[in-house]
């Protein structure tokens, strides 16, 4: 009877609390990546290992509450700095109106002219602030507010790390169903570090925007303007701006989206445009829209062109059709280049900018070192369980030799044909088929400057828990970088159950230059094994 009574006592006792516990709600994902081969390029081969473990948790907590962590084992890593430990961590307060973090966070203003912090783990790239962010919205009025730091590791130059203090404010209002503005401040204060010097480079950069959205019916249009002010001390005061608009058509039917760029946040003579180390450049933590596809077909994925947000003028146009229920059309074309060329002194050392008439647009004339490309891409549906898309794409670069002329520049055009088939035979098992083909003429690669790439891949999909993937890849290039014609590679990945799945590769991989975002890097050609693996626990 006593025990009974005791516990009757204590179930009272923790009642009042149970709706409380109640409200704790944990979550952690893990992923566990692993790879050993070897990396190869122009006759230099290494050894690559690499393992990652990246365990991301969050604990939903009572009265509007969320804490979070990430856990980083990544030594050796794939790509980027090795790190191992708590890479971030966060609590957060999060209301109907009200939104408060303390901790690491990412955040975007506008179009990212002034403010985009973000992060590309397969680009070794990484922006998130570790401070403080608050918002507050209220009747169409947005406001946010951050400040802290940013330890900005370069995707590519791995052994530099710049330092930044940003402050910045945002306050956006819609006033009513057809235009909303925004304006924002963005202050960066940079200790930078140099490979020639033994100081750090101090900078303060100060960046204002103000841009504003109308809709009316089917149509949209958007406009971006950032300023961009920085100081570096003891050296120079350096100034730039970048304009991004849009104009969008959504009918019945038919899509259309135009799109402009003008960045020239920092144009330099051809003497400083390569100095990764510039610290008048656009800031890392600004990131604008490339104005310009990302594909994800393969050939097309390896970028030939890296946008240049210091100096760089473009346009871009998408055309969506469904000229029936079963045919889908779309077509994009883009176009950019430099503003200005740079005519070399009689001294041969120096240069002096010629201002082109019109910059505002892009030039197709050499020595602004144009890029243009177009894809053109038809879906056939006969019915529910097939598809198939057949495109042709063709691009061309020109990077004009500012030292040499036309002589000494480089030229790479490329034309690819993509197939890919889909096919659904049942519930259990539906397979893809993919081809592309790629002529290529490059005036660098002087020993056989036309050549042709093929590629193939089938994936399968059975039982909603198996996939198995072979892709070939041949090139009549006898000059490639990895000094190998073709590679191949098998691919399978596993579903467990709800919460885990694994997958592996192996074979051989190309490599060469992807970009996301504007961010871009050469991933070295590859042959070896990977093994992916990823728990969630709720």
């Amino acid at each position: 009877m006593i025990k009974k009574i005791l516990a009757s006592i204590f179930l009272l006792a923790i009642l009042p609390f149970s709706n409380l516990i109640a409200q704790f709600h944990p979550s952690l994902t893990t992923q566990v990546r692993y790879g050993n081969g070897e990396q190869s390029i122009v006759g230099i081969k290494s050894d690559l290992v690499y393992r990652e473990i990246i365990s991301d948790g969050r604990l939903g907590l009572p009265y509007n509450f969320t804490a979070g962590f990430r856990f980083l084992y990544d030594e050796p890593p794939e790509v980027g700095q090795k790190y191992t430990g708590l890479k971030r961590r966060f609590i957060e307060y999060n209301n109907s109106d009200l939104f408060v973090r303390l901790g690491n966070f990412s955040e975007l203003y506008g179009k990212g002219l002034a403010l985009n912090l973000f992060e590309e783990r397969g680009l070794a790239y990484d922006t998130w602030m570790d401070g403080i962010k608050a918002k507050y919205e209220i009747a169409g009025l947005k406001i946010s507010l951050l400040n802290g730091k940013i330890e900005y590791a370069d995707s590519i130059n791995y052994w530099r790390e710049e330092d930044y203090h940003l402050t910045a404010a945002n306050i956006e209002y819609e006033f009513n169903e057809y235009l909303n503005a925004g304006i924002s401040f963005v202050s960066a204060k940079g200790e930078l570090p140099s490979n020639f010097l033994p100081e750090v480079t101090e900078t303060k950069s100060e960046i204002p925007e103000f841009y504003f959205g109308l809709t009316y019916k089917e149509f949209d249009f958007f406009f971006n303007y950032a300023s961009k002010w920085t100081n570096v001390k003891n050296i120079e005061t350096a100034n730039g701006f970048a304009i991004y608009s849009s104009l969008s058509y959504s009918g019945d039917g038919l899509g259309i989206i135009l799109d402009y760029k003008n960045y020239l946040f920092d144009e330099k003579d051809p003497y400083s445009r390569n100095d990764f180390e510039r610290p008048s450049r656009m800031l890392p933590t600004q990131n604008p829209p490339i104005a310009q596809k990302e594909h994800s077909k393969l050939f097309l994925s390896r970028a030939i062109h890296e946008v240049d947000f210091n100096d760089e003028v473009g346009l871009q146009a998408e055309i969506y059709y469904a000229l029936n229920e079963q045919i889908f059309l779309s077509l994009n074309a883009s176009v950019s280049s430099r503003h200005n060329s740079f005519d070399l002194k009689p001294n041969g050392y120096e240069f002096e900018v010629a201002e082109r008439s019109g910059n505002y647009l892009p030039s197709l004339q050499d020595q602004y070192s144009p890029y243009w490309e177009y894809y053109f891409e038809a879906e056939y549906s006969p019915d529910y369980f097939t598809s198939i898309k057949f495109g042709i794409a063709q691009r061309s670069k020109q990077l004009y030799n500012d030292f040499t002329g036309i002589a000494g520049s480089h030229k790479l055009e490329s034309l690819i044909f993509p197939v890919y088939i889909q096919h659904i035979f049942n519930r259990e098992i539906s397979t893809t088929l993919q081809y592309e083909f790629e002529s290529v003429e490059d005036n660098f690669n002087s020993a056989q400057p036309e050549y042709a790439n093929h590629f193939v891949s089938t994936l399968w999909s059975l039982y909603s828990k198996l996939n198995v993937s072979l892709r070939y890849e041949y090139s009549t290039n006898e000059y490639d970088l990895s000094e190998r014609q073709d590679w191949f590679t098998f691919e399978a990945g596993y579903r467990i159950n709800q919460q885990n799945t694994i997958s592996f590769s192996v074979g051989r991989e190309r490599g060469g230059q992807t970009c996301s975002n504007g961010v871009c890097r050469y991933i070295q050609p590859f042959s070896g094994f990977r093994m992916n693996l990823i728990s969630t626990i709720n």
